[in-house]
């Protein structure tokens, strides 16, 4: 009998470590934001995150914005902090789902991700697809406020950015001009008609296809970078014989992969200028082995060689296009 009480005691003491390690530890510690996070490189920066990731939906009490139509929230249950956040809209004719392989990757590294579709897609123009990211924007501060949401009072309010592909890059520009505390904004292949001028000094990040046929870059991205003013920080990535669909996802789509360097680029800009975790600056700096134009006006970044990225010469071909 003595022998099977010091089995059951040792045992009960044995439970009861184990539960006050669980407890003050939290989940699976690859899931856990750490106040001392992981040094970032330029491989994890490619890949999924460290953070599980779960989804929210109208279904689950989202607010029915009246710009947009239908709408998702990634975001990682396990952090507590308050979260940075960014919409991304899609392109002409397309629905949300044609860019919600962002929305996982950019929750799996902390930051909560809504994408959008549009009310009328082979209608809804640049000018359309930037009121939907503003009434997304609304979306997201009631989620913040609603007591029975996952995310309730869990958002930074102040560090929100937007994103799109093709028209909804041009929507993201609008976007940014109407919104001047937008953190960041991204444009993926991004169209807009002739003679966008895109006053504006939010952080801009443009992305684009070498080989893009429905949004010539030379068309649509260069002008775009060129005519955001050169006060704005911004920076310029051109993939390498890469199409239309090389930006619908952290690694495109189709044959349009980007070699994982899409997803690397916009994480790196989203971290460095939304969440503002100056560690993610260098890999600015990189060329991507994929990229066929890589130019920023960013001041202070350092690259191998101790040399700051310059953003004169992609301008200068303007005039002879």
């Amino acid at each position: 009998m003595f022998i099977r009480w010091l089995k059951a005691l040792f045992f009960l003491a044995f439970i009861g470590s184990h539960a006050s390690i669980n407890a003050n530890d939290g989940p699976n510690p690859t899931g856990v934001h750490s106040t001392a996070p992981a040094e970032p490189t330029i491989e994890s920066l490619a890949v999924e995150g460290p953070y599980n990731v779960e989804r929210l939906r109208e279904t689950d009490g989202l607010r029915d914005g009246p710009r947009y139509r239908g709408a998702t929230i990634y975001y990682p249950p396990e952090t507590s902090h308050p979260l940075a956040s960014v919409v991304v809209v899609p392109g002409w004719g397309s629905s949300e789902r044609s860019i919600q392989g962002w929305g996982p990757f950019f929750a799996s590294h902390g930051i909560v991700t809504m994408t959008i579709g549009t009310n009328n897609p082979p209608k809804d123009f640049p000018k359309d697809r930037a009121d939907a990211l503003v009434d997304a924007i609304v979306t997201l501060r009631a989620e913040n406020a609603r007591k029975e949401s996952p995310i309730f009072q869990r958002l930074d309010l102040s560090r929100i950015a937007v994103g799109g592909w093709s028209m909804g890059g041009g929507g993201a520009q609008l976007a940014a001009v109407q919104n001047p505390t937008l953190k960041a904004a991204i444009g993926l292949c991004p169209w807009h008609e002739p003679g966008g001028i895109f006053e504006h000094a939010v952080p801009l990040l443009i992305i684009g296809g070498e080989k893009d046929r429905r949004a010539p870059f030379d068309e649509h991205g260069l002008i775009h970078y060129c005519t955001t003013p050169s006060t704005t920080p911004k920076l310029l990535f051109e993939v390498r014989g890469a199409g239309h669909w090389v930006a619908n996802g952290p690694k495109g789509v189709y044959r349009d992969t980007g070699n994982g360097d899409v997803g690397r680029i916009a994480l790196a800009w989203l971290k460095v200028f939304l969440v503002g975790d100056e560690r993610y600056k260098k890999f600015l700096s990189i060329k991507p082995q994929s990229a066929s134009r890589f130019e920023s006006n960013i001041r202070g970044v350092s690259s191998g060689d101790d040399k700051t990225l310059d953003a004169s010469s992609v301008c200068d071909t303007l005039d002879s296009l």
